[in-house]
C-alpha cells in the first residue's frame, strides 16, 4: 500500500529557511584573550571584527565628511528635492512611479466626495470644466435693459446708424453747418452712446431707490398684517412663584443698543465743565438784572418816536435819564450793520465768563440799579410834568409804584445772584490767593467752590491743568496746616468742619495723581515728625491728628506695607508710648490716636501693643489707690495716678457719653469727662477684642484689661457704662473658652534600629581594590568614568575624521599632479612632432637647392 504524499506548505517552508550568512575572512577576526580565566562566566566581546567596522565607518565618512569637503568654500550648491533624487536604492522607474502617486494622492484630498471624476484635466493651470464654450454667444442686440418700445437703452438707434453706416450720400448728410468731416462724426458717435449709458445708469438708479423705499414699506406695514385678534377668554392659571416672576422680567427686560455708549471721563468732565460755564453766565445775567434769555434791555426813545402799537403791560419800559457827570441811568446798546454795538466796558463784560471779572465788571450796573431805585424811593409823588417821560398811547397817567416794584424784583435777584458762588474760578496763582477765597467762607461753601475749581481745571481739559491740580493738593495741606491753629472752641469746631468738607477733594486729586500724594503727605509727615523729637514728652498740635486723619481717609490700611501709612502707625506708637499723660487735652489727645490705630488696624488684623497699653492705663487713672500698695502699670502712665476716679454718684444722670472736640482744647477735668472717656475706652476694647479674637495670643493681650477692669468702682457710673462694661467682660471671657492654646513639645525622635553584624558581601570580584565609600560618591565616580570613557572616544573619532580629510586632500593633490604632468607631456609630445615636421620641411627645402 502506497501511502500518502506529504503536502508541504510552501509559504512555512520558505519562511523556515534560512537565509545564507555572509563568510567571514578570518583575517579580519580578532580574538580578545583574557588574562585571567573566570569558569561560567559569559564574554559577549570575546571576538571582534575591526575589519568589518572599519569599512562601516569609512562608508559612513563618506556620505558625510567626503560630501562636505566637496563642497566646502563653495557658494552656490544644487540641491535637487524631488521625489526619489536622494534615495540610491531607486531606480528611476520607481521615481517615477513615486511621484505620480504623490500627485494623485495630492488631487484626491481635493475632491474626494466626487467618485465620478478621478481626474481633473487642466490647461495652463485651468481646469477644462471652467473654461467658457462660447456655446451660447450673445449678439450686439441683446441687451436686458430693453424698453418696451423694442429701442435697446445705451445702443444707437437705427436711424443714426444708417445715416452714419449705411448711405444717405453727401448731401443728406449736409446740414445748416455744412457736410461734417469723419471726425466730427466719430465725436458724435462716441457723444451719443455716452449719453444712452448715462441715462440707462440713471434709470437703474432709480429703480433701485423705489424699491428700497417699497422695501420700508412694506416692512412699517407687515407688522399690522401679522397681528391676530386676542383671544376672548383664557383661562385661570395659578399664581406664579417668585423665581417665575423674575424669570419673565429678565426675558422681556430692556437691552442696551450700540448707540448707548458709555461716556469717558475726559468727555464727562468736557461736559461739566461746559455746564458751569453756562451756569455762570446765566447768574452774570441774573447780576445784570437780565431774568431770561428773552428780556433785553431798555432802549432810548427819540424825540420822532410816535409809540406805535405800545403796549404798556407787556412790555414796560423805563425813562432814559442823565446824572451831572451825563452818565445815563440805562444801559443803551444800537444796531450798526447787523451788529449790536455796547456802550464801553458793557462789550468786554459780555466776552469775559469768569466769575471774578463778571462780579468787578458788573458793580458798575448795580450801583447804577440801586441809585434809580433810591431815587424812585425819594420822590413821593411823581408831577404831571414827569409823565411825558413815560410813553403811553391812552390819556391815563403811569403810576410810578410800577417801575419801582419793577427795579426791586430786579434789585432783588441781582442780591441773590450777587451772593451765589461763581460757577467757574481761575486757578489760584499762589497759596495766598486760595486761602483769600476760602477764608470767608463757610466749610460747606469751601466745598463746592473747590468742587468747582477742580472740574474746571481737570487734565483732560488742559496741560497745564494736572500740575495745577498737584499744586492744589499741595495748598489744600498747607491751608490745614493753617486752620489748626485754634484756641477756642468756634475755632476748633470750624476746623474739624472744614477738614471733613475737605477730604472728598483730597481722595479725588490723590486718585488723580498718587505719586504727587504719596510724596506730599509723605513729606508733612517727616516734618511734624521732626518737630516733635524736639520735645517727646508732650503731645503735638492738633494738624498732627488731621493728617493721620486724612492718611487713613485717603490711602489703603490694609497693605503688608505702604509708603505713607506705615510710617503714620509708627509716628502714632511713638507718641503713645512717649507722650506723657497729665491733663484733659492729653487724654483726649491719646484717645483720639487709639481710634485711630483701630482704623489703620480693622482691616489687616494687626496688633500695636501701645494702643492697648494706652487704654489700659486710662483704665488704670480709673481706680481708686488707696494705702501702701500701688497697681503696677506700664509708662508713660504713673502707678499713683487717679485722675479719672470718679467721687460722685450719676447712677440715673443721662449725661451724652460722646466725646467732644473741645476736649482737645486745654481745660479742667470734670466729672463728665471722666465718665466719657471710661465709656470710650470700654467701646475701644470691645472693639480690639473682636478684632484680635482670631490671635492664638488673645487671651493673653487683654488679661491685664480684665483684671483693672475687676477693679474699677463702677456704682457711681451711669447705666449705659456699665452695661458695656458687662458686654465687654463676656467678650473677654469667651474668648477665654473659645481658645485653643497648644503648647510648646519637643519633637519625637525616631526610633534607633538595632545593629546588626551582617558579612560585607561585593558584588564584583576583580584584582582591583575598591574603595568604601557613600551611594552618593560612587554614582559621581561612575558618571565621572563614563565621561572619560566618552570624552576619549570622541578624541579618537576626531582623530580618525582628521586622517580621513588628509587622506581626501591627498588623494586631491595628487589627482591635480597627475593632471597637471599629463597636460605636460601633451604638451611637450606636441611641441615634439611640430618640431619634427618642422625639421623635415627644412631638409625638404634643402634637397630643392
Amino acid at each position: 500500500m502506497v501511502g500518502a504524499k506529504k503536502k508541504f506548505n510552501k509559504s512555512s517552508e520558505r519562511s523556515h529557511k534560512q537565509l545564507p550568512k555572509k563568510k567571514l575572512n578570518p583575517f579580519e577576526v580578532h580574538i580578545n584573550r583574557e588574562k585571567l580565566r573566570v569558569l561560567g562566566k559569559k564574554n559577549k566581546n570575546d571576538r571582534g571584527l575591526p575589519g568589518v567596522s572599519r569599512e562601516k565607518a569609512l562608508k559612513k565618512r563618506k556620505h558625510t565628511l567626503q560630501q562636505e569637503f566637496k563642497l566646502n568654500n563653495k557658494a552656490n550648491r544644487f540641491v535637487d528635492k524631488r521625489i526619489g533624487e536622494g534615495d540610491i536604492n531607486m531606480t528611476e522607474e520607481d521615481r517615477f512611479i513615486a511621484r505620480y502617486a504623490k500627485l494623485k494622492a495630492k488631487h484626491h484630498k481635493k475632491s474626494i466626495f466626487n467618485l465620478a471624476d478621478e481626474e481633473v484635466l487642466t490647461h495652463k493651470g485651468q481646469a477644462l470644466s471652467e473654461i467658457e464654450k462660447f456655446e451660447d454667444a450673445k449678439s450686439d442686440d441683446d441687451d436686458d435693459g430693453a424698453s418696451l418700445e423694442g429701442d435697446k437703452i445705451g445702443n444707437l438707434d437705427e436711424k443714426f446708424v444708417d445715416e452714419a453706416h449705411f448711405g444717405g450720400g453727401v448731401l443728406k448728410r449736409t446740414g445748416i453747418d455744412g457736410a461734417k468731416s469723419h471726425k466730427d462724426l466719430i465725436d458724435q458717435l462716441i457723444a451719443e452712446s455716452k449719453k444712452r449709458k448715462a441715462e440707462k445708469q440713471k434709470l437703474k438708479e432709480e429703480t433701485l431707490e423705489l424699491t428700497e423705499k417699497l422695501d420700508s414699506d412694506w416692512k412699517d406695514l407687515l407688522p399690522l398684517v401679522n397681528k391676530t385678534k386676542s383671544s376672548k377668554a383664557t383661562p385661570e392659571i395659578e399664581k406664579a412663584d417668585e423665581y417665575d416672576k423674575t424669570v419673565k422680567q429678565l426675558k422681556f427686560e430692556a437691552r442696551g443698543t450700540p448707540s448707548d455708549r458709555l461716556k469717558s471721563e475726559d468727555e464727562i468732565a468736557k461736559e461739566e465743565r461746559e455746564k458751569l460755564e453756562e451756569l455762570e453766565k446765566e447768574r452774570v445775567q441774573r447780576m445784570r438784572g437780565i431774568t431770561t434769555e428773552n428780556d433785553r434791555k431798555p432802549k432810548h426813545f427819540s424825540a420822532d418816536d410816535l409809540d406805535d402799537n405800545f403796549a404798556y403791560e407787556s412790555d414796560p419800559e423805563v425813562t432814559l435819564s442823565y446824572n451831572q457827570e451825563g452818565v445815563a441811568n440805562l444801559l443803551l446798546e444800537a444796531e450798526l450793520d447787523g451788529k449790536i454795538i455796547f456802550p464801553k466796558g458793557e462789550e468786554e463784560e459780555e466776552e469775559d465768563k469768569e466769575s471774578d471779572n463778571d462780579v468787578s465788571e458788573s458793580s458798575e450796573e448795580e450801583n447804577e440799579a440801586e441809585d434809580d431805585l433810591s431815587d424812585l424811593k425819594g420822590s413821593e409823588s411823581v408831577s404831571e410834568s414827569d409823565n411825558e417821560y413815560f410813553p403811553t398811547n391812552t390819556d391815563d397817567k403811569i403810576n410810578p409804584d410800577t417801575i419801582r416794584d419793577d427795579l426791586l424784583k430786579r434789585k432783588e435777584i441781582m442780591e441773590k445772584a450777587r451772593e451765589e458762588l461763581p460757577y467757574t474760578y481761575k486757578f489760584p496763582s499762589n497759596y495766598e490767593e486760595l486761602q483769600l477765597l476760602l477764608k470767608l467762607e463757610s466749610s460747606e461753601r469751601q466745598f463746592i467752590m473747590l468742587e468747582r475749581l477742580i472740574k474746571c481745571n481737570h487734565p483732560s481739559l488742559g496741560n497745564q491743568n494736572k500740575e495745577n491740580l498737584n499744586l492744589l493738593f499741595a495748598y489744600l495741606l498747607q491751608y490745614i496746616n493753617d486752620i489748626s491753629e485754634v484756641k477756642t472752641i468756634e475755632d476748633i469746631s470750624k476746623c474739624f468742619s472744614t477738614f471733613s468738607n475737605l477730604v472728598p477733594h483730597f481722595y479725588h486729586l490723590a486718585e488723580t495723581s498718587p505719586l504727587n500724594a504719596h510724596t506730599l503727605v509723605l513729606d508733612v509727615l517727616k516734618e511734624k515728625q521732626h518737630n516733635y523729637r524736639k520735645n517727646k514728652l508732650s503731645y503735638p498740635g492738633i494738624e498732627i491728628l488731621l493728617f493721620l486723619k486724612l492718611v487713613s481717609c485717603v490711602f489703603p490700611t490694609s497693605d503688608f506695607r505702604h509708603v505713607v501709612v506705615t510710617p503714620a502707625i509708627i509716628f502714632i506708637d511713638q507718641m503713645l508710648n512717649k507722650c506723657k499723660v497729665r491733663t484733659r487735652r492729653d487724654i483726649a489727645y491719646g484717645l483720639f490716636l487709639t481710634t485711630l490705630v483701630l482704623e489703620y488696624t480693622t482691616l489687616a488684623k494687626r496688633f500695636l501693643p501701645s494702643a492697648i497699653n494706652y487704654l489700659t492705663g486710662i483704665l488704670h487713672m480709673a481706680i481708686p489707690k488707696a494705702g501702701i500698695k500701688l497697681i503696677k502699670i506700664c509708662p508713660p502712665f504713673k502707678s499713683s495716678s487717679n485722675t479719672l476716679v470718679l467721687c460722685n454718684n450719676y447712677n440715673e444722670s443721662n449725661i451724652p457719653l460722646t466725646m467732644n472736640i473741645s476736649y482737645l482744647l486745654n481745660g479742667e477735668i470734670d466729672d463728665e469727662f471722666k465718665i466719657r472717656s471710661i465709656y470710650l475706652s470700654f467701646c475701644l476694647l470691645k472693639e480690639f477684642v473682636t478684632n484680635f479674637a482670631e490671635l492664638d495670643s488673645s487671651y493673653e493681650i487683654f488679661s491685664k484689661v480684665l483684671k483693672y477692669l475687676n477693679l474699677i468702682p463702677m456704682n457711681n457710673y451711669p447705666k449705659p457704662v456699665r452695661e458695656q462694661l458687662k458686654l465687654l467682660e463676656e467678650e473677654i471671657d469667651k474668648m477665654k473658652v473659645n481658645r485653643r492654646l497648644q503648647y510648646l513639645t519637643v519633637a519625637k525622635p525616631k526610633p534607633k534600629a538595632l545593629r546588626l553584624y551582617e558579612p560585607r558581601i561585593e558584588k564584583v570580584y576583580d584584582t582591583k581594590k575598591r574603595k568604601v565609600e557613600s551611594k552618593e560618591k560612587a554614582e559621581h565616580n561612575k558618571l565621572l568614568h563614563k565621561f572619560k570613557r566618552e570624552q576619549k572616544g570622541a578624541l579618537r573619532e576626531i582623530r580618525r575624521d582628521n586622517a580621513f580629510i588628509s587622506r581626501l586632500k591627498i588623494n586631491e593633490q595628487i589627482q591635480s599632479d597627475n593632471a597637471r604632468k599629463a597636460k605636460v607631456r601633451k604638451l611637450l609630445s606636441d611641441a615634439a612632432i611640430q618640431q619634427s615636421e618642422l625639421n623635415t620641411m627644412d631638409r625638404k627645402k634643402k634637397r630643392k637647392k
